[in-house]
């Protein structure tokens, strides 16, 4: 039977069921629903870059005459770059473990050298190179480096390996991934002084240019700043600042301008907030675009090389399945957002070497959602999404503003050295710090639903320091030689706060059989408890400390605490019962023993005479919720004060 067609009345008549509505009719709509509450307090939102998110964007709100320079390369056609790293410190693991992923979806190779501070793949020659990539076609297969302070001395080995295999140097690809500042702010310290550095980068950079055409020697790898704490402003501004610097190095070398942006790939950490994730990739295209017309060269002529990890701040070390989902999130965001390669850590990256399990999902991850979803056939997806184009314009020109502060200010090199970038993400870490503590922002299984009996995951065991040691001389050389050196920037994770209480619980229970524990009174039947009694076993969790919770009240209570072997206890009612009870239970309580007694709830106008009954604090959403579980921590002996 022949499919019917719509005719072009019939799809008129179908749209005009859905008349237009006008921001005015919107608007007195909400103020009808909010009833004179704050429309700002309830429904905009506040984000670390100091812009104000709105509930609703129209075509009003879209920047005029915006256009987003296009990934380079053929993405549309193969996808994005599968970029999987590989850290053990074995070469014949690595070797191993690449020659799987490459078989099973990866697409190129990412080795993470082990150097003071970071731990990675232990090499020391281009023979210990040759046996990391035994198997890999390396004709066929990209090799990007991880190298830090080392990253000219792999790329030497790299190209000896290449010649030694007799590739084609017009045919290999990869990337040296040498970048001086970054490796500065990151390890603290390089072989030589930058400019010293920064003169090599880019003598490298010429040399590979001319014999190794599929090539890039440059990084601009702002993983380091995000890591500290960094917006994703001042992200893009460092990025912006530190290319410009590099730009300037290399055509200073004798490349053309063109040809330098050519040797040059951009690394963006993401975080697990799709849509920032997505304008902060369309925003630095555009911002690197429009360095490269200053320069005076055709941005089309060198598009952005941009690659992508998913931010290692992100990971949990608690409840690390979690961390499939928030790599979904951030894959999702790069792949709409124009990333041209992707390295997606596995879900167990923060408590040691993943096994090929964790491995095959951080694959897998990335080739559902181009061979499934198909994120990479369209050029530019939130392309005329009036929330996307705004985002990305409002960041495109605040990181502008960082730019031209930083370059005024006498550059990328002089804001590291002078402590202005340490400062700067310093400010916005502590920002994001107090806002965790709250938990005002959450970290799912670690600040918020997390269960103190999860399955542990350890992750792959290596002894690098028998590989260092069987180098001998041909081990590279250590921070002691170092050329320059300041105070790398701190390294934070979202949920580093709970997950150290969390840590000490481990050891409590490990040391004494049993974990720091609060007694729970449960005041009432379930149904006057249930909401705050759960509400609390999931606070004190997230402190690694234990709830023994009684239905019990009144004078009965202080018999069950002294049962129990607890030292603080905690009510848990509606208010309604704690009006009834409260007083009478924490009186009870204290005549047993309890040497602190919390409640579960705002005090409201009672807090006076609840504190006047022995009631030493509150539990409530929006407290101080991190400082609270470390207080309580100490008191019960399991940190110290």
């Amino acid at each position: 039977m022949a499919m019917k067609t719509l005719d072009e009345k019939t799809l008129m008549t179908l749209a005009e069921e859905f008349p237009e509505t006008s921001r005015e009719a919107w608007m007195s709509a909400v103020e009808a629903v909010l009833k004179g509450a704050s429309f700002d307090k309830v429904l905009t939102r506040q984000t670390y870059e100091g812009l104000k998110l709105q509930p609703i964007y129209t075509g009003m709100d879209a920047p005029d005459g915006r256009t987003v320079p296009v990934p380079g390369g053929d993405r549309t056609e193969t996808g994005w770059d599968v970029r999987q790293m590989q850290a053990h410190g074995d070469p014949a693991e690595v070797a191993k473990a690449a020659r799987q992923d490459l078989e099973r979806g990866a697409t190129s190779v990412l080795l993470r050298i082990d150097r003071p501070g970071v731990d990675g793949l232990v090499v020391g020659s281009t023979d210990d190179l040759d046996k990391a990539l035994d198997g890999v076609h390396l004709n066929m297969a990209p090799v990007a480096l991880d190298a830090g302070p080392f990253a000219p001395v792999l790329a030497a080995m790299l190209q000896d390996l290449w010649h030694r295999r007799n590739c084609d140097a017009g045919e290999v690809s990869g990337s040296y991934r040498i970048d001086p500042l970054a490796t500065l702010a990151r390890d603290g310290w390089l072989p030589k002084s930058i400019d010293d550095a920064v003169v090599e980068m880019a003598g490298i950079a010429r040399k590979t240019a001319a014999s190794h055409p599929k090539v890039r020697s440059v990084a601009v790898d702002t993983a380091p700043y995000y890591e500290a704490g960094a917006n994703e402003v001042q992200d893009l501004g460092f990025a912006m600042a530190t290319g410009i610097a590099y730009l300037r190095a290399l055509t200073a070398a004798g490349l053309e301008v063109a040809v330098a942006a050519r040797q040059i790939e951009f690394t963006f950490a993401l975080g697990v907030d799709v849509f920032q994730g997505i304008a902060k990739l369309r925003a630095a295209r555009r911002l690197w675009a429009r360095v490269l017309e200053a320069s005076g060269a055709d941005p089309l002529e060198a598009p952005m090389s941009l690659h992508v990890v998913t931010a290692e701040r992100a990971i949990a070390g608690r409840d690390v399945w979690v961390n499939m989902l928030r790599a979904t999130v951030s894959t999702f965001a790069a792949g709409v957002g124009g990333a041209d390669s992707l390295t997606v850590l596995p879900y167990d990256h923060a408590v040691g070497l993943p096994d090929g399990f964790a491995r095959r999902i951080a694959r897998n991850t990335q080739i559902i959602l181009m061979e499934e979803s198909g994120l990479h056939r369209v050029t530019d997806p939130a392309g005329g999404s009036w929330y996307v184009e705004t985002l990305s314009e409002e960041y495109a020109v605040r990181a502008w503003d960082i730019l031209q502060s930083i370059e005024t200010d006498g550059g990328m090199a002089a804001a590291l050295a002078s402590g202005r970038v340490a400062a700067m993400v310093a400010d916005g870490w502590a920002e994001r710090e107090r806002n965790l503590a709250r938990r005002k922002d959450e970290v799912t299984g670690v600040s918020t639903f997390p269960n103190l009996n999860e399955e542990t995951v350890t992750g792959l065991v290596c002894d690098r320091e028998a590989l260092r040691a069987a180098l001998g001389q041909d081990a590279l050389p250590d921070r002691a030689e170092a050329g320059v050196e300041m105070a790398p920037l701190a390294r934070h994770a979202l949920g580093e706060g709970f997950e150290a209480l969390r840590a000490a619980s481990d050891a409590a229970l490990e040391t004494s059989g049993a974990r720091p524990r609060i007694f729970q009174v449960n005041l009432g039947t379930p149904a006057d408890y249930t909401a705050r009694g759960t509400f609390a076993q999931n606070y004190f969790a997230a402190g690694g400390i234990e709830s023994v919770p009684a239905e019990t009240g009144g004078s009965d209570a202080g018999a069950a605490f002294k049962k129990s072997g607890c030292r603080f206890a905690v009510l848990c009612s509606s208010d309604k019962i704690y009006g009834e009870a409260a007083i009478e239970t924490a009186e009870a309580l204290k005549r047993s023993g309890a040497e602190r007694v919390l409640l579960a709830g705002r005090p409201g106008e009672d807090e006076d005479a609840w504190r006047a009954a022995g009631i030493d604090g509150f539990i409530y959403v929006g407290d101080q919720t991190l400082a609270t579980l470390r207080d309580l921590a100490a008191g019960l002996g399991v940190i110290e004060q």
